[in-house]
């Protein structure tokens, strides 16, 4: 099942986290390729076979780094790119222009509840504070977090605010696949290291560059398949937290062209730049009405209002 994503009605940058997580990427593989470089300066008698098996190891050692900087930097964003907003919670109704899961496998795909909440119906029910309005609401920038770019669902091309019910998978896929990632790097050193005492390498010349090769080599495998296992196993486990949850049950109950009114927490999503409710803490039906096609507003206004004083709203049941 697809999930549901937004496009930026301004300039900001909506793949702002891959930026983040590539930072990482570079700095780790920069990090370890000198530290490399620096383990085989040491190495007297390099020349020829050895100074090319050395700038394998650098190469190699480079690639390692790259894949832990990946896996903690995944870690680090996915913790660190949701800024709450004041009021940290807001009541907004409207139109449900998209609803669906983002269903796959992380750190491609979080498997969280994703829908858009739009169109000329969108209004603030609360708090009611002066100057706090749907503009407000979908521009303004948390403290830390900015910039919020307002968005649009890009089927209909109407105003929309994103929501979410958060899966556990990306939280604990993030952790399992740093952790995992790491654990494997230190394993893969060590077992690195094994295999060069046990060939009797650690000697001057080609010996010792083949064993820095070997390290470099296991400190990549480590750092690989611990990340992978890692995800894998964060995965499986926030899949059954979600289960425990009834996460897709919760999920299912939101039905695009359905009129509801969304209460959760107002944050700026750092990673695309815009803002959003993460997550939906509770949801309420108003009617279904294929409301995607009213562009006028005045017959949700109606069902809301109804709703609001105990009448059953007109149109179909819900």
């Amino acid at each position: 099942m697809a999930g549901c994503s937004v496009n930026l009605a301004g300039p900001g940058n909506a793949d702002a986290g891959e930026g983040r997580v590539l930072g990482w990427v570079f700095g780790g593989a920069a990090l370890v390729a000198l530290l490399t470089f620096l383990e085989a300066a040491g190495i007297a008698g390099l020349a020829g076979g050895a100074f090319a098996i050395v700038a394998a190891a650098i190469l190699v050692g480079a690639l390692a780094g790259a894949v832990l900087g990946f896996f903690i930097g995944w870690a680090v964003n996915w913790f660190d790119r949701l800024f709450v907003q004041d009021p940290s919670t807001i009541t907004l109704s409207g139109c449900v222009l998209c609803a669906g899961k983002n269903s796959g496998i992380p750190p491609f795909h979080d498997n969280d509840w994703t829908f858009n909440l739009g169109g000329p119906s969108l209004a603030l029910l609360s708090p009611i504070q002066a100057g706090l309005d749907v503009e407000e609401i979908r521009t303004r920038d948390a403290p830390g977090g900015g910039p919020a770019e307002a968005t649009v669902d890009p089927a209909t091309g109407l105003q929309a605010l994103h929501c979410e019910i958060g899966s556990h998978i990306g939280d604990y896929a993030a952790i399992g696949g740093a952790v995992g990632s790491v654990a494997g790097a230190i394993a893969g050193a060590l077992a690195g290291a094994a295999i060069c005492v046990a060939l009797g390498l650690a000697t001057f010349g080609i010996g010792a560059a083949l064993c820095l090769l070997i390290l470099a080599t296991a400190l990549l495998v480590g750092a690989a398949v611990g990340g992978i296992a890692g995800d894998a196993i964060g995965g499986v486990a926030g899949w059954v937290a979600d289960q425990i949850d009834d996460l897709d049950e919760r999920g299912e109950a939101v039905t695009r062209g359905c009129i509801m009114t969304f209460t959760g927490r107002w944050v700026t999503d750092s990673s695309h730049q815009h803002n959003e409710i993460h997550d939906i803490a509770s949801a309420q039906l108003v009617e279904c009405n294929d409301c995607q096609d009213d562009k006028t507003g005045s017959s949700t206004s109606g069902l809301i209002a109804a709703v609001g004083i105990g009448r059953h709203p007109t149109g179909r049941d819900p």
